[in-house]
């Protein structure tokens, strides 16, 4: 077997701080799911409450609030490992930031108002905004780099013969 040494930037191993911490968040999430499912009798295999539940909106404030979370959870981990291969120190703030956003927004929509969840929501945004803001820049530098336009064109050239 060969073995292949991987380095990574100084600092990198913050960014683990908040993707350790996004499953604590998780966790917290389903909990509060699984008491909402109880406390308002809401049986599976129904993943929100089925029309004209007394309690509909309040469980589904608790589910949605979790379903919100897990449409973006892997997106904004998966960015924030990326950019913090080149800032990993930022990387891991806004990674923090955006955690913590989704434990505020989840406790405020669960309290049975949609609109208790906008605090969660913009904290969130502090941190997912500068993780694309970060990623577009990094494309950007990668995209009009000198030594990468002209790899581009000399794989343009040996791959489809286009000269650009």
């Amino acid at each position: 077997a060969m073995a292949v040494k991987i380095e990574f930037p100084e600092h990198y191993a913050l960014c683990f701080v908040p993707l350790a911490l996004s499953w604590i968040m998780n966790f917290f999430l389903v909990i509060q799911v699984a008491i909402g499912r109880k406390r308002y009798n809401v049986q599976y295999p129904n993943l929100y409450a089925p029309p004209g539940h007394k309690d509909a909106d309040k469980f589904n404030c608790i589910q949605r609030a979790h379903q919100n979370t897990l449409e973006s959870w892997s997106m904004v981990m998966v960015t924030m490992l990326a950019v913090g291969l080149v800032y990993p120190i930022s990387a891991a703030a806004a990674g923090t930031a955006w955690v913590l956003g989704r434990f505020v927004y989840g406790i405020g929509y669960a309290l049975g108002n949609p609109s208790f969840r906008m605090p969660g929501g913009l904290l969130s945004h502090v941190g997912d905004f500068p993780l694309m803001g970060m990623a577009f820049r990094i494309a950007y530098m990668a995209m009009t780099d000198p030594a990468t336009v002209t790899a581009a064109k000399g794989y343009a050239k040996t791959h489809t013969g286009l000269e650009l």
